[in-house]
């Protein structure tokens, strides 16, 4: 009985540890630089779109804020002026795989390191320049992915302030119910629910909706209280509103006395 315990405890670890890239348990990732001082990175996934993505980079400019990118190779090989703005306006780039799949976490590490590698060449036939900078999807770390940042001799940026700007306002009004993927829970589920104050909603006949939403200002005001010297910041530039959610995070950056800066900036690293 133990022994079963054990092992079941013992998964439930292996599975927290990879969907927590904080932790660097199976990769050294960049995810906060204390002795930066007063200074964030707002660092941007999933794009470049087509329709959101100049929005920010509009907003950015007007803020006079430089962020990081990290792009979707196969997107930004349909919008490569995009990209080529990103850069001309100094903001840095970074690899957030080719096609962004979603069992790109199950993949052989030969495999991700050849998206990986398919990607920044993308990035650097449309820039010019190449970057090491590699962000996992959904920020999912594990032994394959460990070997092939190492085989690709890339850098693993993290995050220390998930925005959670991917779980949007539709109908005006901001939800705390919660219903957990294929109604699955665990002890990390319930810490989850817990620290987010939700409440968890099941079926008495089985059903599979899920409906999770957070106003802009709801998310807002989660970054800004978890603000502190040199934290990375995850956002989205893919997502509609995105740059009036990042008007209000510049906002309560600037009251709080915050400057910004790349990821490379904040880590004092050369490499774009």
């Amino acid at each position: 009985m133990y022994v079963i315990i054990a092992i079941i405890a013992a998964g439930f670890a292996l599975f927290y540890c990879s969907y927590q890239i904080r932790l660097g348990a199976y990769v050294r990732s960049l995810c906060r630089n204390r002795a930066a001082g007063h200074v964030v990175a707002l660092t941007f996934d999933d794009g470049p779109d087509p329709e959101q993505t100049p929005r920010v980079l509009d907003t950015l400019r007007e803020h006079g804020v430089r962020a990081t990118f990290f792009l979707i190779g196969s997107k930004a090989e349909l919008h490569p002026e995009i990209v080529r703005r990103m850069a001309a306006e100094g903001h840095a780039i970074g690899i957030h795989t080719w096609s962004h799949s979603p069992g790109f976490p199950m993949q052989r590490s030969g495999a991700m390191a050849a998206d990986i590698l398919r990607c920044r060449e993308s990035l650097r036939g449309i820039t010019g320049v190449e970057t090491d900078l590699f962000r996992p999807p959904y920020g999912v770390t594990n032994p394959m992915v460990a070997r092939a940042v190492k085989r690709t001799g890339s850098r693993c940026v993290g995050w220390s302030i998930r925005s959670l700007d991917t779980l949007r306002q539709i109908a005006g009004v901001e939800t705390h119910l919660f219903r957990p993927p294929f109604g699955v829970t665990n002890p990390m589920v319930a810490r989850a629910v817990k620290r987010t104050q939700s409440r968890c909603i099941g079926w008495s006949g089985r059903s599979f909706d899920t409906l999770l939403r957070r106003s802009r200002e709801a998310v807002a005001e989660r970054i800004a209280r978890r603000l502190g010297d040199g934290k990375v910041i995850l956002l989205h530039d893919d997502r509609p509103g995105a740059e009036r959610l990042l008007a209000m995070v510049l906002n309560d950056l600037q009251r709080g006395g915050y400057r910004t800066a790349t990821v490379c900036e904040l880590f004092k690293t050369e490499k774009p």
